[in-house]
């Protein structure tokens, strides 16, 4: 069976594409794969010379899988996503940024508002138009979000946490969702924590704490530096590394000076993974905070477990709620996070025996239930699957309209008022086909 999947590979921005490419010349081995790319001589050449490519325009198969997350580079798989129907592989639930690049951004506002009035009623198409101007800041989105339409015009989707494919499956039922675990992937030798500091430079006496990958507003970055620097004040020997790239909007220098951190803070840039590694390798205690959470699964955080460090977590968020009790340290987002915060550092740094017990039971868990081979297997199996029911699912499918016109209109409006109702899988279409005169 001939397997196109939609996605963003390397060296793209997208935490997505390591994901990806890790999976892909695993899945190569039960599928004819070919990844789909814009343009498939900037992917990454290793990668390249072990799994075929293609552009969007020369994609045939006999499935399609749309990995979609909420960043400009996942436009193009939105797009055939709503075009052609397949599998979507969705690493969160609100898609609101990925669909303002691909409207507003691209200076169709009108879209925009109709596919938010689609999804959620007049109220959606008032917020949308507020957005548009500029004036919704960062909880509009959050709270208005966007993705149920390109769920409905597919034939199935696969989810990496309860939480994704708990809202997904209501939005889909009855076509299939699958919840795969993310895959656990790392070299066959990862460096200790002794070779890892000595290869970067770092301290070997020092209680590293680590903030990986792209420094965001939504990772508490401030509540981590503030914390960091009210303990490094009872403890001289803390030191904090950002190990990856920092949003270019967040006033990091001004946190770091007002917390004292400025020449002692870690600070190497965007890594390559092999360095990215190095310093989870490296670190006591990592954190993995992220509010607000659209259900997505942190890739750092399977890979921090899977070497066997502790982390803090966001309470209620799929990275504390995808593990056992014990695998994770959560602390509560609010008013008092700070001083939350700063309680489980000084818990995971006092002695080390809570952070080794933790690190040691998140490893166990992680490398046995993560396993990238089990994964990919219980994946593909659901691929096969999928293929094997592509002409029953077709029949479900609710296709994505451009045109904006009386069945649309007849649609978007019979779907609102029976989510109201608590009612999400009617066939609205095929009841109403007759009212607008839509020939069947």
């Amino acid at each position: 069976m001939r397997l196109a999947v939609w996605s963003p590979l390397p060296p793209s921005t997208s935490g997505i594409a390591d994901y990806v490419a890790e999976g892909l010349p695993v899945l190569a081995r039960s599928f004819q794969v070919v990844g789909v790319v814009p343009d498939p001589a900037a992917v990454d050449r290793e990668l390249a010379s072990r799994v075929a490519l293609c552009t969007p325009a020369e994609a045939t198969a006999d499935l399609h899988v749309y990995h979609l997350g909420n960043s400009p580079p996942h436009g193009y798989v939105y797009r055939a996503a709503l075009a052609r129907p397949g599998v979507v592989f969705l690493h969160e639930s609100n898609l609101h940024h990925l669909v303002l690049s691909q409207t507003v951004e691209a200076g169709d506002v009108s879209a925009y508002v109709r596919l938010s009035r689609q999804e959620h009623g007049e109220e959606g198409g008032f917020v949308a138009r507020q957005i548009a101007r500029g004036l919704g800041g960062e909880m509009l989105p959050a709270i208005y979000t966007l993705g149920e339409t390109v769920l409905r015009a597919n034939l199935a989707m696969v989810g990496l946490t309860r939480q994704v494919c708990g809202w997904a499956g209501s939005v889909m039922a009855p076509r299939p969702a699958y919840h795969l675990r993310h895959h656990l992937w790392l070299p066959p030798h990862p460096p200790s924590l002794t070779e890892a500091r000595r290869r970067l430079g770092l301290a070997e006496e020092a209680l590293l704490v680590t903030l990986p990958g792209l420094a965001t507003a939504h990772k508490g970055v401030e509540v981590a530096i503030r914390a960091v620097a009210r303990l490094r004040r009872e403890r001289p020997e803390v030191q904090l590394v950002l190990a990856g790239g920092e949003d270019p909007h967040l006033p990091i220098d001004a946190w770091l000076e007002a917390g004292g951190l400025r020449s002692s803070c870690v600070r190497p840039g965007r890594l390559s993974m092999e360095g990215f590694l190095a310093y989870i390798a490296a670190s006591d205690v990592v954190l993995a905070l992220r509010f607000p959470s659209y259900g997505e699964m942190s890739g750092a955080l399977v890979r921090t477990l899977g070497l066997g460090k502790a982390a803090i977590v966001t309470a209620g968020t799929a990275g504390c709620e995808e593990f056992p009790a014990g695998c994770v340290f959560p602390v509560t987002p609010g008013a008092r996070e700070e001083e939350a915060l700063l309680e489980a550092l000084r818990a995971l740094g006092c002695g080390g025996s809570l952070r080794q017990r933790m690190g040691a039971a998140a490893s166990a868990w992680v490398r046995r239930e993560h396993a990238i081979e089990a994964c990919t297997r219980g994946l593909a199996g659901f691929l096969g699957e999928v293929a094997g029911r592509a002409e029953s699912l077709m029949r479900q499918v609710e296709p994505a309209e451009d045109a904006f016109g009386l069945m649309e209109y007849l649609v978007g409006e019979a779907r609102w008022h029976a989510r109201d109702l608590g009612l999400r899988a009617l066939p609205l279409r095929a009841w109403l086909g007759d009212l607008a005169g839509e020939q069947r």
